[in-house]
């Protein structure tokens, strides 16, 4: 696929992106997206109700993971990196998300900021965020490596 159409896709995925965040609060059911704006730390706790809660993030995660996939495929054009990619998003979720959940019933008992920024990777695409550089950064180093051999 010509190196042009791959980068127009990618954008158009980034869109897909940008649009689940810009349409966050029609589709999907979150309280806490009230309740982390602003000083969350003096907030009263929201109502929830859990399986629902639950269901809605790992729909958005699927969601961010399916956009994420299509994006390091497009940019890479390597399987490897999408494999590895997909393992990396399926045990941050099978990880965080329990975890999460548990801070949700114990009311953020832990810590508020951890419940903030645990949630912050389930909702947000911050793996796609974190693996672009470093996947750049270990294609440059194999082209120094073929260039010193």
């Amino acid at each position: 696929m010509n190196k042009w159409i791959r980068y127009i896709f990618t954008a158009v995925l980034i869109f897909g992106l940008i649009l689940v965040r810009k349409y966050e609060d029609i589709l999907f059911y979150d309280p806490f997206l009230a309740f982390f704006k602003g000083d969350f730390l003096n907030k009263e706790f929201p109502e929830y109700d859990l399986a629902r809660i639950s269901i809605h993030i790992i729909f958005r995660y699927l969601l961010n993971s399916i956009l994420t996939l299509g994006i390091i495929g497009l940019l890479f054009w390597s399987w490897k990196y999408v494999k590895f990619t997909a393992l990396v998003l399926l045990g941050f979720l099978l990880i965080l998300l329990p975890l999460y959940l548990f801070m949700i019933e114990s009311e953020f008992s832990i810590g508020e900021n951890l419940g903030f920024y645990i949630r912050r990777f389930l909702i947000q695409p911050m793996v796609l965020l974190i693996l672009i550089p470093a996947f750049y950064y270990q294609k440059f180093l194999k082209n120094q490596n073929s260039k010193e051999n």
